[in-house]
Order: structure tokens, then C-alpha cells, then sequence
């Protein structure tokens, strides 16, 4: 078949360039080792790892993403690798699984860029944005400043090898030392030297303060001269949001995401099971820092910037967008500052938002996401998946192949001034050991989890296996 996605000898086929703007690496100890010399003692102080453990601030132990953290089960940084779909990973949770086992569904491009170019391959995707995973949600709590730009400048030098691997396929999102904006545009302005197109900021720090406070003011950490180093550099603004971990926040220091609501909820009402930060934390963080910066005239500010939401899904945009504009009209009378544009125009001129494969109501307005959506596979982590699978979700609701080549890719190589090339054009086969589910084994698990009865006597069989496994 001619058509993008359609089978050609059983395998799927597609004839534009897929970049995925928003995939992981799961933090090697590596890094660590890029810390100059004079700055261990001052880092160890401030985030370490080791093979044993990793520390925050030199006293409060936290979750490096070693595989032992996650026993009895798989590590789920590392799990989302090629052809692994969620019926797969849901029923490999429920599965007792060796050492072995384990090894095999610990996929190495997490942390090996040849491994990662090989699953590149096996994904369907031509070229990819790397971002780190645990350091995303740690290194916001560092509390010595210097400390914190040391790591930044080691995880940084140590992402820029990596990706010399295959600098056509392989490109490495920037770092920055957020507790400090001397330090941030200092490192910004190295970056941009590197030829790193984007660095990354999260929508709200540990102290609660959001990134957008750009007047002296407004108190806290002045973000005007980081926006315009931005601008200078012509570096893309990554907002990427991160799941809320109480346990690392102390209790005398206030809320340091929305998503923490959620945490403090479930748990005084009981019901934590299921009912996690991760379940909203993400958009909450990604709605209220862009409610924020639309109906403050942020981005006339800085006419110049481009913006892009990561980790936050993106079916929500369309009805928030419309609400803000709502809003901006209503309360016209009460704005500080002169703002020319609508919320919606000021977002489709300067921002882009990604969205993963299963997104199949954003596929339905894709009107509305055509020119502003970027995928992401975030891969390798639990919920991650290839482009193969978003192809096919687009072909089921009938998006345009024109408006897929610009989702999937034409709108990131343009955003991060790329030259797009096709690396893949069909799907390629995975062999799997013998103890890997079976697609009737799949099926059939797929069915029981539809009836709640079966679902609840499926559970309690498979936990009672796994505990005399």
C-alpha cells in the first residue's frame, strides 16, 4: 500500500521523518564521573549517585532509578523499549520475572547510545531529543547553588558525548543550573555554543517559585535575563514537567507544584491507591505556569522566544486555550500590562506542545494541533511507546498524512532548526525469548482486565505467584 503506515509485507511503512522530541535516558552513573575535579566534594554535597544509593543535599536518600529500587518488578525507566506495548507491560507487572528476565527488559539505549540507535531503528524513529529522568525531579531541592551548576556542567559534557555517537539521530536537551540566573544564562550561552537547540525548565521550582517571575518586584529569582539569553541564542524553551515527590520536599517549605494536591488529597482521604501525582501532576504543573504566562502578556515580552510543553500530554490544550481567551476579554480592564494578542494567537505564534501515540481525541481535532504539535515516545519509561503505534492511531480516526509528517516530525525539525532526514521507512521485526507473552496470552489477559470480577481473581493469582516465585 501506498498510504503512510500501510503494511508492506506484513510490516508498516512510512516515508517521512519521525522526531521524538521527548525520550529519556535513565541517569547512568556516567555522569557523575564528568564532574570536575576541584567540584566532587561540593556535588557530593549537593545530588550524587553511586551503585549503592543517591543522595540529595548530602543527607536525604532518594530514588536513583538503580533497578533494586523497583524490586520484585522490572525498572519502569527502562521498560518502554522497542515493540513493547501497554497490554505488554501491564502484563508483565503481574508476571514473576528472573534475573534474567529482567535483564532482558532492562533496555540499554536508557544508557548505551549504540543500544540507542538500534532501538531507533526498531521504533520507527529517525531522530530523538534525549532528556534525563530522575534528575528532573532532584535536581530542583539542591540547595547550594555553585554545587548545582557543577552538575549541570557534568551532565551536560557527558549528554554532548553521548550524542557524538550519531549527531544526525542523537540531540541532547540542555541542562540548566535554574538556582542561580547568572549561572543558568552563563550555561545557557555554553550550551548555544555546543549546538544544543534546547534546554529545559520546569514550570515551577522547589521553593515555589515559578519560572516566568521576570520583575524585580515579584521577589525570588529574577528570570528576565535567562529569557533573554534565550532569545540571544535562539534556543528553544523546553517546559518539562515532573510527577511531585512529597517525600523529597520538606514539610516547612511551601508547595512546590500543583501536582502536590493531589498527593496530600489521596492520602488524607485514604485513598492513595492508584490515585498518585502522576495521574495529574503533569498537567496541572503544564496548565497553571501556561495560564500564567498567556494572561500576563509574558510572550509579548519576549516577541522573539519559542516555547515547548513536554511531558503533559496535549488534549486538554484546545478547551484551556479557549478559557483563557475567555478570560483575557472578561477581565481586560484589570490587566498590569499591555497585551496585543489573544492567549490562543499568542500560543500558536510562539509555542508547541507535545503529545504521545495513544492521544486519539487530540487526533480527532488535529485541526487545532496541526502546525503546533511535536511527538514524544517517552521511552524508555513505563507509559512510553514507538511511532509505529501513533501512525496507526492516526490512520484509525483518518488524520491527513500530510498533517501526520508534520506531528510526528516536521514540526520538531523546524522548532529545533534541524535538517530532517529519513534513517527508517518500515518496521522491522523483533525476536523475542520464549517466555515473552504471546499475542493469544495478550488477548486473552486484555479481556479479563475488561471484567472486574476477572480482573480482581486475575490479580490476586498473579500476586500469589509472584510472592513464591
Amino acid at each position: 500500500m501506498s498510504k503512510n503506515g500501510g503494511a508492506a509485507n506484513g510490516k508498516m511503512t512510512k516515508k517521512f521523518p519521525v522526531f521524538d522530541c521527548d525520550a529519556h535516558i535513565n541517569d547512568p552513573l556516567k555522569i557523575w564521573e564528568y564532574v570536575e575535579p576541584k567540584y566532587k566534594d561540593l556535588v557530593q554535597q549537593s545530588y550524587w549517585r553511586n551503585d549503592k544509593q543517591a543522595i540529595l543535599n548530602g543527607k536525604k536518600k532518594v530514588i536513583g532509578g538503580a533497578r533494586y529500587e523497583f524490586f520484585p518488578g522490572f525498572n519502569p525507566i527502562c521498560i518502554s523499549g522497542p515493540g513493547m506495548t501497554k497490554p505488554i507491560k501491564r502484563k508483565l507487572i503481574f508476571t514473576p520475572l528472573s534475573e534474567e528476565q529482567k535483564d532482558y527488559l532492562e533496555h540499554q539505549g536508557a544508557y548505551d547510545p549504540h543500544a540507542r540507535i538500534k532501538d531507533l531503528d526498531l521504533m520507527g524513529i529517525d531522530a530523538v531529543m534525549v532528556i534525563p529522568t530522575l534528575l528532573v525531579g532532584h535536581y530542583p531541592f539542591i540547595e547550594n547553588a555553585d554545587g548545582a551548576y557543577a552538575l549541570a556542567r557534568a551532565y551536560n559534557n557527558w549528554a554532548d558525548d553521548f550524542c557524538s555517537v550519531n549527531r544526525e539521530r542523537l540531540h541532547a536537551a540542555g541542562w540548566l543550573p535554574v538556582q542561580n540566573a547568572e549561572y543558568a544564562v552563563d550555561e545557557l550561552r555554553r550550551l548555544a555554543k555546543m549546538g544544543v537547540r534546547v534546554a529545559l525548565v520546569r514550570p515551577i521550582d522547589a521553593q515555589g517559585n515559578y519560572p516566568n517571575k521576570v520583575y524585580p518586584s515579584w521577589g525570588g529569582i529574577n528570570w528576565d535575563k535567562v529569557y533573554r539569553a534565550f532569545e540571544e541564542t535562539d534556543t528553544v524553551v523546553g517546559m518539562h514537567t515532573f510527577p511531585t515527590t512529597t517525600g523529597v520536599a520538606s514539610t516547612d517549605k511551601p508547595m512546590f507544584t500543583p501536582g502536590e494536591l493531589i498527593d496530600l488529597t489521596a492520602h488524607g482521604q485514604g485513598m492513595a491507591q492508584g490515585i498518585n501525582s502522576q495521574t495529574l501532576s503533569f498537567i496541572y504543573e503544564a496548565t497553571v505556569w501556561l495560564a500564567q504566562v498567556l494572561l500576563s502578556g509574558f510572550l509579548e515580552r519576549y516577541p522573539k522566544l519559542k516555547m515547548s510543553i513536554l511531558e503533559s500530554n496535549s488534549t486538554w490544550l484546545p478547551g484551556i486555550l479557549e478559557r483563557l481567551d475567555r478570560y483575557f476579554m472578561l477581565y481586560a480592564s484589570q490587566r498590569t500590562f499591555p497585551v496585543k494578542r489573544l492567549p490562543s494567537e499568542a500560543f500558536y505564534e510562539q509555542m508547541f506542545i507535545s503529545f504521545e501515540s495513544d492521544e486519539t481525541p487530540m487526533f480527532r481535532q488535529w485541526d487545532k494541533f496541526e502546525n503546533v504539535a511535536v511527538w514524544a515516545s517517552d521511552s524508555y519509561h513505563h507509559d512510553g511507546s514507538d511511532s509505529w503505534s501513533a501512525i496507526s492511531e492516526m490512520n484509525d480516526v483518518e488524520v491527513p498524512e500530510a498533517v501526520q509528517a508534520k506531528m510526528l516530525g516536521g514540526n520538531a525539525y523546524r522548532m529545533y532548526r534541524i535538517e530532517p532526514k529519513v534513517f527508517v521507512h518500515e518496521q522491522m521485526p523483533i525476536e523475542r525469548p520464549g517466555w515473552f507473552p504471546k499475542p493469544a496470552e495478550l488477548d486473552e489477559f486484555v479481556r479479563v482486565q475488561k471484567d472486574p470480577k476477572l480482573a480482581r481473581e486475575y490479580m490476586a493469582k498473579m500476586m500469589a505467584a509472584r510472592a513464591g516465585h
